[in-house]
């Protein structure tokens, strides 16, 4: 096939199924548009419909009864190695399609975002051939076997602050066990995924086997509620997740992975290294602007250190502005909120909060056009005040002051997320012991709003259900335990 060239977001107007481009079964498009400047960057992009989504259920059951189910596990390491490569090569282009509509910087591109997808496939390659079954012996007469089958066709409904990388961190262990899967991006991000396909072809995978569609809320609850899609992976909002987790259980109790929201408390101990503790803290709130699920956007410190930390934070915080702008500008740290909607969310949230807390640094805007908000900080908050029991998804932190370990733990737990959390201390017997007292599913020591593809990632409580990430169990979300018997008494 021709070398790829990545594509002008105006052209990005049909499905990816079934090895190639098809156009849309009916006229429903959406406009997306740059949030620096709001100007309109496709007006075109397409809308699945029923129809879209039965044809790519069918052309996924033929690829997973047909070529895919004949490849050996090493084939498929090989596939996903390709694609490893092939990612490495072209990702640059295609993550520059989503900055135009998401305003994630494009200084992340070149190292953390290439390296966090190529790598996360590379790993995920190595598992083809090591996710094993068990084998019980014949004591009682019978000889045991379990084997781990694949589910067949898969869903995986993404995210606009990360589209391709968790698109991939979906496809990765989905494939890696003999799935096909069809993946819908976020209809604010969509580009950068409809663009994919070409890049799959070329790394050897067959057809059927990943496809794209875009569209809505709509098509996502089309491929919830599909009967013949056995898993649906989503990550996003915990309102839209419950939908999700309904319309599975309503339909064919499809299996279910769910990583939703997340309030992540960073607590931190008078004998930190607070130098450590700050540059962790600030870059966890930060890092996008503030819309990640895993953002440190509650903050506790103890209060014999409380005074200095403080300032150091909110002179931290101060600083970034400096760093925000035009996320096509390589030398831009951060960039703007994705769209308007979440725009104008933020904004209500922000004025609200500064009657529930003591405001100490932001709380507005930054220049009269484009989705910019300013690094805030709150201090002091009122008892159930808005700004920390609800998931902002801005460059918005709020502070806290604890005396007690008993304390804080309850502050801490003191919500309905439990996605990450983070304590900083040089006790390590305190670290391990207010690790296990926190209610989430991931605890960094010493470090915060981290994630690493080699460990399970999810949270508990309305953060969601089911891990990504990891090894074996993540593998096992795609995969049916199938128990065989054996008598061995038979004659």
């Amino acid at each position: 096939m021709p070398p790829f060239k990545t594509p002008a977001p105006t052209g990005l107007t049909r499905f990816w199924i079934n090895g190639e481009y098809v156009e849309p079964s009916t006229t429903a498009v959406f406009t997306v548009h740059n949030p620096k400047n709001d100007q309109i960057v496709s007006s075109n992009v397409p809308i699945g419909g029923p129809q879209d989504v039965d044809s790519a259920v069918k052309y996924a059951e033929a690829a997973f009864h047909g070529d895919w189910s004949r490849f050996s596990s090493a084939q498929r390491a090989l596939c996903l190695n390709r694609l490893a490569d092939i990612m490495d090569e072209h990702l640059e282009g295609l993550l520059r399609l989503d900055t135009m509509t998401g305003g994630n910087p494009v200084s992340l591109i070149p190292t953390r975002e290439k390296n966090y997808i190529v790598n996360g496939l590379r790993y995920m390659s190595g598992w083809c051939d090591k996710f094993k079954g068990e084998y019980m012996p014949d004591d009682d007469g019978f000889v045991k076997l379990v084997r781990n089958e694949p589910l067949g066709v898969c869903a995986a409904i993404c995210p606009f602050n990360s589209p391709i990388a968790t698109a991939f961190h979906k496809i990765g262990p989905a494939l890696a066990t003999g799935n096909v899967i069809i993946v819908k991006p976020s209809e604010k991000t969509p580009l950068g995924t409809l663009a994919l396909g070409p890049l799959i072809e070329m790394a050897g995978i067959p057809k059927g086997v990943v496809q794209v569609i875009s569209g809505d809320g709509t098509t996502g609850e089309l491929l919830a509620r599909h009967m013949r899609i056995r898993k649906i992976s989503f990550t996003g909002s915990v309102a839209t997740g419950k939908k999700i987790q309904v319309a599975s259980a309503q339909s064919n109790l499809k299996r279910a992975t769910l990583e939703l929201g997340g309030k992540s408390p960073a607590v931190i101990f008078d004998d930190a290294n607070l130098d450590n503790a700050l540059e962790w803290t600030v870059k966890a709130i930060m890092a996008r602007s503030g819309q990640v699920c895993i953002a440190a956007s509650r903050v506790y410190v103890q209060k014999s250190i409380a005074k200095e930390f403080i300032e150091r934070y909110r002179q931290k915080m101060r600083d970034a502005v400096k760093s925000m702008g035009d996320p096509e500008d390589p030398n831009v740290a951060y960039g703007p909120l994705v769209d308007k909607i979440s725009f104008e969310r933020v904004k209500g949230m922000l004025e609200r909060a500064k009657n529930q807390a003591e405001l100490v640094v932001g709380g507005g805007t930054i220049g009269d056009s484009g989705c910019f908000i300013e690094p805030t900080v709150f201090i002091n908050p009122k008892p159930g005040a808005e700004i920390v029991t609800d998931e902002v998804f801005g460059p918005v932190s709020v502070i806290d002051t604890f005396e007690t370990e008993e304390e804080v733990l309850a502050k801490a737990n003191d919500t309905e997320f439990g996605l990450m959390a983070g304590v900083f201390t040089r006790d390590i017997t305190r670290a391990l012991r207010v690790s296990s007292k926190f209610e989430s599913g991931v605890v960094g020591i010493n470090c915060v709003s981290y994630v690493n593809t080699q460990v399970p990632f999810g949270g508990s409580k309305a953060s969601g259900t089911g891990r990504e990430f990891g090894s074996e169990k993540v593998l096992r979300a795609y995969t049916e335990p199938k128990t065989v018997l054996i008598n061995m008494n038979s004659t």
